[in-house]
């Protein structure tokens, strides 16, 4: 599997997998929006065919520091937990360090359950609850990770 960045011809794809992983799913025309966006950072995991995305966005939140905030991350159903989600929040963490971001920030449905374990299985911590955060007035759970630069090497 390879992780890269995505590039506008990958568009029908991402969509595709978009619909097919949420109820309620984004509409093409939003998801275009993205790569236009010169904040946004758009991943696609792959093999022979696209596996699944993450978007996200450099964010200079009030209290200081930029975060790297996660838009959206999808993974085509029949290829879960198979690493997908993980290479591509892997990916992700290499990108904010390069860049001297100290934080990833993104929000989950209350009751995801699943996306709420894969989270926190990947250092997220709940910091906030947010009321009727979702179209349909759903709650969502704010969480964080904070990202650490590895040590440089003592001369």
């Amino acid at each position: 599997m390879q992780v890269r960045p995505a590039r506008p011809t990958d568009l029908p794809a991402i969509a595709a997998i978009e619909v097919r992983s949420f109820p309620d799913p984004w509409p093409e025309a939003l998801l275009a929006g993205y790569f236009d966006d010169r904040q946004a950072l758009i991943l696609l995991a792959e093999e022979e065919e696209p596996l699944g995305f993450l978007i996200a966005r450099v964010e200079s939140p009030p209290r200081g520091g930029r975060t790297l905030h996660i838009h959206d991350l999808a993974v085509d159903p029949p290829h879960r937990r198979r690493g997908v989600g993980s290479a591509l929040l892997a990916a992700l963490t290499q990108a904010a360090l390069r860049e001297h971001i100290s934080r990833l920030q993104l929000e989950v449905r209350v009751g995801n359950e699943a996306g709420l374990r894969f989270y926190e299985r990947h250092g997220f911590r709940v910091t906030r609850r947010l009321a009727h955060y979702y179209e349909d007035r759903g709650a969502a759970l704010r969480m964080e990770r904070l990202l650490t630069p590895p040590a440089s090497p003592s001369s």
